[in-house]
């Protein structure tokens, strides 16, 4: 074997054993490639909406974000929990069912357990549905232009819808007030 590498000239057995090494990292490079795009195409693929909670200060000039201690949300019609008392909950995040033209979600507000049941809102989103193709490796993700948002009157006195449009962007599109009396502050 060693009387074959001697007659060989060097620069054949650099490309001999380059052309392995160049194999390799070819594909590592494909696979690593083909992860990054299922990544990407997942992120795109849910688009929520993106809710703060705030409280207007007369001494300030923006409204002022609020933390609450311990926050459940909830869909309605069906099981499934979004946020499972959360604490220091400021925004919220909240997907919406591209099969239709609304979704509604239940806050539980933190309260003690006597009247936690009396602590609870409802939110009913409206929106038209937009599908929107991302790349044919993405495939279409549903974009939603919000029509109007409904509420109950239990914890919030007000919403201001900031953003109509719910792209893939991290602005915020809604902002809830609570109700809050002189001494909340």
């Amino acid at each position: 074997m060693k009387s074959i590498l001697i007659n060989y000239p060097v620069k054949y057995i650099i490309i001999a054993v380059q052309k392995p090494i160049i194999a390799i990292w070819f594909l590592l490079l494909m696979m690593f490639s083909s992860c990054l795009n299922e990544e990407i195409c997942e992120d795109m693929s849910t688009v929520p909406v993106r809710i703060g909670f705030y409280f207007d200060d007369p001494n300030q000039d923006q409204p002022v974000m609020l933390a609450f201690d311990s926050l459940k949300v909830q869909g309605v019609g069906n099981d499934s929990i979004i946020y499972d008392y959360r604490y220091n909950v400021s925004r919220i995040e909240l997907p919406l069912n591209s099969n239709v033209d609304s979704s509604a979600f239940l806050i539980y507000y933190p309260a003690p357990p006597e009247i936690a049941h009396l602590v609870v809102d409802t939110l009913r989103f409206f929106y038209n549905v937009k599908p929107t193709l991302i790349s044919m490796d993405c495939g279409f993700v549903s974009f939603f232009e919000l029509k109007e948002v409904r509420h109950s009157r239990m914890m919030i006195d007000s919403i201001s819808i900031e953003e109509t449009s719910i792209i893939n962007n991290f602005e915020e599109h809604i902002k809830i007030f609570p109700f809050f009396d002189d001494g909340d502050l």
